[in-house]
């Protein structure tokens, strides 16, 4: 039997073995995107690493450095403060009625507006003492490159009006104590793995009894407050809200 084919079928068989001759090339996967600015944010990432180092280690002149000569710090209480100099005092003076502090630095985003300036977001976690509780801050900074190197022409911050768990993080640790009725209280606290917890557990040593259990603490999402469930040996249940009052924290419980 004699098969025909058309036009179209014979354009179609000639283009396929055409193409099949062809030597192939594997197509670019999302994987193999490269970031042409993969060494800008490093330098960046960088530099505010940097910053946060000299904040830690109370250095005022090297903490001003980081600005341009003509830079800004707007503060979360409304504050301004212009020129390396004038940071470098108002830094000084800080440290000098802050004997300890601490500072955690969590970038969240970063976009270039041009060759060179940038926009670094996140937040700021500091504590001036072990025990005091923690604030929390957005901040932004405005990067520029001058002679090479990536320097803050304006930092500004502003609070948080919601809580954190960060607010907690001086919590985390292991506790010895004695109560007014004698009673001996060891507690420990960590964190989970994302930090959006933080796990307890407690003992409680008296006269005539002992008690220990375990705590979870949490941002409740049904409220947005800080809320812990704790659960002892014996069975017991018990439920408390965190609020914050200046700087210290209020439980509302109930068990």
């Amino acid at each position: 039997m004699m098969r025909t084919i058309s036009l179209w079928s014979a354009v179609a068989v000639v283009l396929t073995a055409s193409v099949g001759a062809q030597e192939t090339k594997p197509k670019p996967t999302s994987a193999a995107v490269v970031d042409v600015r993969a060494k800008d944010r490093a330098a960046i990432r960088a530099t505010m690493a940097s910053f946060a180092n000299a904040f830690e280690g109370r250095d005022a002149q090297k903490l001003a450095a980081h600005w341009t000569a003509e830079g800004e710090h707007q503060t979360a209480r409304g504050d301004t403060i212009r020129g390396r100099e004038a940071l470098q005092a108002g830094f000084e003076n800080f440290f000098a009625a802050t004997p300890e502090v601490h500072a955690d630095l969590q970038p969240e985003s970063l976009r270039f507006l041009s060759q060179d300036s940038a926009i670094d977001e996140g937040s700021v976690t500091i504590r001036k003492g072990f025990s005091d509780a923690a604030i929390t801050a957005s901040y932004r900074a405005l990067l520029v490159r001058e002679e090479g190197k990536w320097r803050l022409a304006l930092l500004s911050e502003s609070t948080r009006d919601a809580v954190s768990m960060q607010d907690l993080a001086w919590l985390v640790g292991e506790w010895n104590s004695v109560n007014g009725a004698g009673a001996e209280i060891h507690t420990t606290y960590t964190w989970d793995a994302n930090q959006k917890f933080i796990h307890g557990k407690f003992s409680i040593k008296e006269a005539e009894r002992a008690l220990s259990g375990t705590q979870v603490i949490g941002v409740d999402p049904e409220t947005g407050a800080i809320h812990s469930w704790t659960f002892e040996a014996n069975g017991g249940i018990g439920e408390a809200d965190w609020i914050r009052d200046g700087d210290h924290w209020v439980l509302d419980a109930e068990g």
